[in-house]
């Protein structure tokens, strides 16, 4: 069994400028350079492009876009791994998406959100694939905002072998507690870390309320700003630590009396 482990982790809470793909990378670029002894940075949905749901293909990026090339070898050089939110060209339309790029300028798979939440059905394809990312030599389960309010993801996630959550978000108000609420239960139901990043501002007619935090296994806050600031929160969470006797959630499950 593989011993656990300490990962130091930013999630970033701030307002993306609308459609300008320029600024918000550079502005990711930015924080991968002042980072210092972080393993993994964390910035919110759709964060590259702004929340945007129309003309998608003006501010739709390919994973092997020179940008996000640059994007990897900022993390490179700052031995930090990132997660940031973009939207994705794929087969017939456009994809709420994860971008990956592992410490060593690594750049994985996106990880496409498949629950919609309201008009983004309108927008986007919905994502078919429930898997954990290794980053950071870690077996991360990825989430992209209403995807954070089904207990199952998490748990599909967990039950594949992720080891941490991170939840990135482009929640909005009057939803903040709901968030809130969700991130420490979806730590504790799991035994496993959460890192919640959301974004502040308005945008597309919506005002968005923050609450980026970072939760430990049992469900206490590590970390966390409020519903407005922007800036980030950093704490260190342990990684692989097993849970035993009663608080071993997973081991009592009872499979075969749920429905599937």
């Amino acid at each position: 069994m593989t011993p656990p482990t300490t990962l130091r982790l930013t999630v970033v809470q701030d307002a993306p400028r609308p459609r300008d793909l320029e600024r918000n990378i550079s502005h990711v670029g930015d924080r991968l350079a002042a980072t210092s002894g972080v393993d993994l940075i964390v910035f919110p949905e759709l964060f590259l492009s702004g929340y945007q749901t129309t003309a998608l293909d003006e501010i739709a990026l390919s994973p092997d876009d020179p940008r996000i090339a640059a994007l990897a070898d900022r993390c490179r050089a700052a031995g930090t791994a990132l997660l940031a939110g973009f939207v994705e060209p794929g087969p017939g339309g456009y994809f709420d998406a994860y971008l990956a790029i592992d410490r060593d300028g690594t750049i994985g798979k996106p990880i496409r959100k498949t629950h919609l939440f309201g008009t983004e059905r309108e927008a986007f394809l919905r994502g078919d694939v429930l898997e954990p990312v290794t980053l950071c030599d870690t077996r991360i389960g990825v989430l992209n905002c209403f995807e954070l309010e089904f207990p199952e993801v998490s748990r599909t996630l967990v039950l594949r072998g992720a080891a941490l959550l991170v939840a990135g978000s482009a929640n909005m108000h009057p939803y903040e507690r709901d968030h809130v609420i969700a991130s420490s239960a979806r730590a504790l139901e799991n035994r496993v870390p959460v890192a919640y990043a959301n974004r502040v501002g308005n945008e597309s007619g919506h005002h968005f309320c923050g609450s980026s935090r970072i939760v430990d296994r049992d469900g206490s806050v590590l970390a966390a700003l409020d519903s407005v600031e922007t800036g980030s929160a950093t704490a260190e969470v342990e990684i692989g630590v097993r849970s035993a006797g009663a608080v071993d959630m997973i081991a009592q499950r009872r499979p075969e009396l749920y429905e599937s």
